[in-house]
């Protein structure tokens, strides 16, 4: 062990891109990535275009390239329509795609790639009443040139388009013109450092580490009232009154969020049955017991009861929002489980859905996979596949589950649940390089790289696609370069399926060298394990030569 605690992690580079002073915002992005392995360029100002044209000749690549411009600065045309003078929507479009251009090939040349949309200079009113209406309202031209380059980059994944309406509109009546005029900086210091934020915030998205689970308390957290002394029948949801409708309305955000993927799980000191009786039967209730994959409804300890449920997820804390009205729970459970998210919590009701949402680790990608729809049922179904594992041992627990793998290779119809994969697990994760799709794309076309993914049907049902792996031959060797299955299929041998199938493609080959380079992280020990209990090791390569002993898991059938 000693010798992968001397990895070094290589740092990433991240690329400010921008045709105005962007200065302060390196500063707070600098100052906030201090202790992460991102290495920030200083930007140079007035040099966007050839900055941009610089790194698309480049040999080399940024990890993360952020653009944010002003469209006055970015179009010769619009600095027209900013006088009101007539341009036609040809010339528009013309030089909208002479810079959707620009940044296709910058995409090419960075692993992602955010843009900042474009908004009206200060104090512009364009033609007030009309301007939205009016084809040369400068609200219509801004909103066209928006809609118009955000719809031309929509099929590059790697390409995130971020409404900076959200971050600016917030701070508009601090502005002091004299900042433009002195130093050409077009927002308040206010504004970058809440871009700064959000841009950790999209870091955090591209690493893993978004929020997958939130752990709610139940009483005066989801509705309002101590349901104990008052009963399901007079908790305060939904109806006429403010309290009512600030508890219903942040369930129906957290079920909105449900939608999307995230799950939801309950940690409440109640009597079980009494709690589960007004979750189903309180007709204002928009949650109901379908919407949570698990709970733990008792007396017991809350930090005791989340590691179980977390555990029973088979989660990492990193991933789980933790959200009680009481001050005492939330401080017991931040100073237990360390990497948990405890945000304070506003006691006013009707603050909770801005404060969600302030949270800022809420970022999905605009694709939902089938995997993302039924993930609910998919923790429901594990839940009971751990609960027929009590009275039996643990091979004929495996064997009683009828596990059947399907492996294919990556196609259009598997690509983004595959992207999604590398970009979400970290437990068990060889290499955590956050493959994009371009990246997949790439390593598609080259006829030694064997890409696959695997997904998973048992008595239980479908859990969908959980693994996926990159082989690369060369040499007459194999090397694994990405292998990766979700922790909701831990500990069921499909790991070592997976080797099996690697196995089979080198055999038709008739390569007899399998190797694999574990990258440690701090959250990738599961991998490692696996990898100790099957592979002779040198330092952090792992090795087979022979495969004499690599058997089919007895448990489980591969198609």
């Amino acid at each position: 062990m000693h010798l992968l605690k001397k990895f070094k992690v290589k740092k990433k580079k991240i690329e400010l891109l921008s045709n105005f002073n962007i200065t302060n915002l390196y500063e707070f992005l600098d100052q906030d990535l201090n202790q992460k392995n991102y290495y920030l360029k200083k930007p140079s100002y007035g040099q966007f275009f050839q900055e941009i044209l610089k790194l698309i000749k480049s040999k080399t690549q940024n990890d993360i390239s952020i653009v944010w411009t002003q469209a006055e600065q970015t179009f010769e045309c619009f600095k027209k329509i900013l006088n009101y003078e007539i341009v036609s929507q040809r010339v528009l479009k013309k030089q909208a795609d002479q810079y959707v251009s620009f940044l296709k090939n910058l995409s090419n040349k960075t692993r992602h790639l955010i843009i900042f949309s474009w908004t009206l200079p200060r104090y512009e009113r364009g033609r007030f009443l009309n301007d939205f209406t009016n084809k040369m309202g400068l609200t219509h031209k801004i909103n066209f040139l928006n809609n118009y380059v955000s719809n031309s980059l929509r099929k590059n994944k790697n390409i995130y388009f971020i409404n900076s309406d959200l971050i600016i509109k917030e701070n508009i009546h601090d502005y002091n013109p004299k900042l433009w005029y002195a130093a050409k900086i077009p927002f308040t210091q206010n504004t970058f450092q809440i871009a700064s934020k959000e841009i950790q915030n999209i870091i955090n998205f591209i690493e893993g580490k978004s929020i997958k689970l939130i752990i709610l308390d139940l009483d005066n957290t989801l509705w309002g009232g101590i349901l104990g002394d008052i009963g399901w029948q007079k908790l305060k949801i939904g109806g006429h009154s403010i309290t009512g409708e600030s508890f219903e309305n942040f369930q129906n955000k957290l079920k909105a969020l449900n939608n999307l993927g995230v799950q939801l799980a309950i940690c409440s000191k109640n009597d079980e049955r009494t709690a589960l009786e007004a979750i189903e039967k309180n007709p204002n209730m928009i949650l109901k017991k379908k919407n949570f994959s698990s709970w733990q409804i008792n007396w017991n300890d809350k930090a005791k009861n989340i590691r179980k449920i977390i555990t029973e997820l088979n989660l990492s804390a990193e991933n789980v929002l933790f959200i009680d009205d009481s001050v005492t729970e939330r401080d017991r459970v931040k100073k237990s489980i360390k990497e948990i998210k405890v945000p304070a919590w506003p006691s006013d009701p009707s603050q909770y859905v801005k404060k969600l949402f302030e949270l800022g680790c809420f970022n999905y990608s605009s694709i939902s996979t089938t995997e993302d729809l039924n993930r609910t049922k998919y923790y429901k179904d594990n839940f009971k596949r751990n609960k027929s594992k009590e009275l039996l041992s643990e091979e004929n627990w495996l064997k009683s589950l009828k596990t059947h793998i399907f492996f294919k290779k990556i196609n259009e119809t598997n690509k983004d649940r595959i992207h999604q994969l590398l970009q979400r697990t970290n437990q068990m994760n060889l290499s955590t390089s956050r493959l994009t799709i371009k990246d997949l794309d790439k390593l598609q076309k080259n006829k030694n790289n064997y890409l696959y993914c695997c997904s998973v049907k048992d008595k239980f049902g479908d859990m969908g696609i959980i693994g996926f792996f990159y082989l690369k031959i060369e040499k007459e060797k194999g090397y694994v370069k990405d292998f990766v299955l979700s922790c909701r299929a831990f500990g069921r041998e499909i790991e070592n399926s997976m080797i099996y199938r690697i196995i089979q493609i080198l055999k038709t080959k008739n390569i007899k060298y399998l190797e694999l380079n574990y990258k440690k992280t701090q959250k990738n020990k599961p991998c490692l394990s696996f990898l100790n209990n099957n592979f002779k090791r040198k330092k952090n390569i792992f090795f087979l030569h022979g495969f004499k002993d690599q058997l089919m898991p007895k448990t489980l059938k591969i198609d």
